[in-house]
């Protein structure tokens, strides 16, 4: 019988952190126009905070892609991805997000994790499946994965154009949106939790907190509507012991 093994994860708010002015905090974005050490520092500091400082931080550069990535050392070659899986114990999975979805997968049964960033492109056309599918291809099996979906933007934070929809090819009436003074929201949680539903995982949770309200994380919509010219970003962090 294979033993448990221990998972250290965290969803960071901006707080603490070494950035300055706009980007107060713990600014984790790369492609911020933040000053790059000040974003290392963070970064290390994240990885410091789950236990991890002798770990060696995987991060790709995320592009609101469905792709995920099997990861057997640091050195593996990386690029655009929105999905990393490993059974390293040697690394720490990370990405950043400002209003997206940050999910995080474990299996402590087969020592395998797995972290993705899902937006409404990444969401529509598999980010979720395809880091399920590469966590199983590692080793693991559905009864054993568990899932947490981290800080993102709820519904009613979330106002959508009406031919959003067929983004998903859902129909105008569906669970997923609703209208509130003829304005459309979308709730992206809901449709991240379906996916995950359908595979029948060891366990779901949901943080439940909103990005655009909690003055405790950045996000892209709130930047824009203070007509900000640049944002933070959120750091998500697993590795495994």
């Amino acid at each position: 019988m294979t033993s448990s093994k221990r998972i250290y994860y965290k969803f960071f708010t901006k707080n603490m952190g070494f950035s300055k002015g706009l980007y107060k905090g713990l600014n984790c974005g790369i492609s911020s126009k933040d000053n790059p050490s000040d974003v290392i520092k963070n970064i290390n500091y994240a990885k410091k905070k789950i236990n991890s400082s002798d770990k060696t931080i995987v991060m790709a550069h995320q592009s609101h892609s469905n792709k995920c990535i099997i990861l057997n050392k640091a050195s593996d070659n990386i690029g655009n991805a929105d999905g990393l899986v490993t059974k390293s114990s040697e690394l720490v999975l990370g990405i950043t997000t400002a209003d997206c979805i940050p999910l995080i997968f474990f299996d402590n049964q087969n020592g395998i994790i797995g972290i993705c960033h899902a937006g409404w492109k990444g969401l529509s056309n598999g980010i979720i499946e395809n880091t399920i599918e590469k966590m199983i291809k590692t080793g693991s099996s559905n009864r054993y994965i568990n899932v947490i979906i981290g800080p993102c933007i709820r519904q009613f934070s979330y106002e959508v154009k009406n031919n959003f929809i067929d983004e998903f090819n859902l129909p105008k009436v569906n669970p997923y949106s609703s209208l509130k003074n003829n304005k459309l929201f979308f709730n992206l949680p809901k449709f991240a939790t379906n996916i995950l539903k359908e595979y029948k995982l060891s366990s779901i949770k949901d943080f439940r907190k909103n990005t655009f309200m909690n003055s405790n994380y950045f996000s892209y919509r709130e930047s824009k509507f203070k007509k900000q010219p640049d944002y933070g970003r959120n750091i998500s962090l697993v590795s495994i012991k």
